[in-house]
């Protein structure tokens, strides 16, 4: 957030420069006019006090470019002037330049100069009332006094403004990160939401596709010999492929958001839809044996529907891959865990076939911090073991 005012906000750099030039001329006539007013120490000519003057005044237009030389060479023209008893301002100028070289350059730096101007402004009175005993001793200590403050006063007003930049470029830096952070969330959100979709379809369309592929194997290969098994055949085709229509129009307006007059969200799985699950399994030439041990109680719907879908794509991977008529899920319902076993006695493999099934059930595992593990078993089939943390029963 910008600290400074509105109408600061709309300088330019070279707009500043042109201030600066300004504040130079009207220092200019000021310090000039005050050479001719005064009577110098020394005898010295008044022409030397104007061109000082001049000189002075002129280091205040190039601050901004050379805030540092602009300082020395005002250090050295105000000492000489000073000496010289041209200058009886608390030095004005000086104090400008002092204010740009606390703003614009480091602490050290800054401080350094500080300490430079204050010593050399002693240093000159020091030196003057010695070669000049002539002036007066209370309006000398008077005069040092007065552009000590005035300098220290400039160094700490351009300190404070440095410090109130860095801070408000602390928080443009802070927001921008913010910022940052919200658009990475946003773009992670997406990712994920894709990646859920993209499960939920992959389960959704998965097994039913597998049971239908089968069923019209099976009813192609009998319908000339046995057209009643044939007509079973289509009629579990029929059924599966309406209940896998069903669901995908759910889906799809869900990702629509249609009104609630439109599309309805499909049926929420759960392991109570397992004996059709496993029904519907039959129908395609795995009869699935399907055993709960312990207690069973509600689950969260998250949890459910995880069930659901794991032992879905394990029962389709039996179907497609196993070569094996039977298969079998087992349920084990824990003090504060639900264990799901899916094993079959087929070929196996070693679950490295670069589907997405075995990925998108680890991840949906991970969602809820559970342990998921596949793989051969020893002598034959293959196995898909989960366990998922449901909590104490209350």
């Amino acid at each position: 957030m910008d600290q400074r005012p509105p109408f600061t906000r709309r300088l330019t750099f070279a707009h500043w420069v042109g201030l600066d030039v300004v504040v130079a001329l009207l220092l200019t006539v000021a310090l000039v006019s005050s050479a001719w007013d005064v009577r110098p120490y020394f005898g010295v000519p008044v022409v030397i006090g104007v061109g000082l003057a001049c000189a002075i005044a002129a280091t205040v237009a190039i601050r901004r470019w050379r805030p540092v030389l602009a300082l020395a060479m005002a250090v050295s023209g105000s000492v000489v002037s000073a000496f010289l008893g041209f200058s009886k301002d608390p030095m004005i100028a000086l104090a400008l330049i002092v204010y740009m070289v606390a703003l614009l350059k480091p602490a050290r730096t800054a401080a350094v100069a500080l300490v430079v101007v204050e010593a050399a402004m002693a240093v000159d009175a020091v030196a003057v009332r010695a070669v000049a005993p002539f002036s007066g001793p209370s309006s000398l200590i008077s005069q040092v006094v007065a552009t000590g403050v005035v300098q220290l006063a400039a160094w700490c007003a351009g300190v404070a403004m440095r410090q109130a930049r860095a801070y408000g470029e602390g928080l443009r830096e802070q927001a921008e990160r913010q910022a940052q952070i919200k658009v990475e969330q946003a773009r992670r959100a997406i990712s994920e939401e894709r990646l859920r979709i993209a499960r939920e379809l992959h389960d959704a369309v998965a097994h039913s596709m597998s049971v239908i592929a089968v069923q019209a194997g099976v009813g192609h290969y009998v319908i000339g010999t046995r057209p009643d098994e044939a007509a079973k055949a289509l009629a579990a085709i029929e059924t599966t492929s309406r209940a896998v229509l069903q669901e995908m129009r759910g889906l799809l307006g869900v990702l629509r958001d249609e009104t609630p007059g439109g599309a309805v969200a499909p049926p929420a799985r759960g392991v109570a839809d397992l004996p059709a699950l496993a029904e519907q399994t039959g129908r395609a030439g795995v009869r699935v044996d399907l055993q709960l041990r312990g207690r069973p109680r509600d689950l969260p719907s998250g949890i459910d529907l995880t069930v659901y879908r794991i032992v879905q794509e394990a029962l389709t991977n039996v179907v497609k891959h196993a070569g094996t008529d039977n298969g079998r899920v087992l349920l084990t319902y824990g003090a504060d865990d639900l264990c799901v076993e899916v094993t079959d006695d087929g070929a196996g493999c070693d679950g490295s076939d670069g589907g997405h099934g075995l990925i998108g059930m680890r991840e949906r595992v991970a969602a809820y911090g559970g342990e998921f593990s596949a793989g051969p078993l020893p002598l034959r089939g293959f196995r898909v073991a989960v366990r998922l943390p449901i909590g104490t029963p209350a």
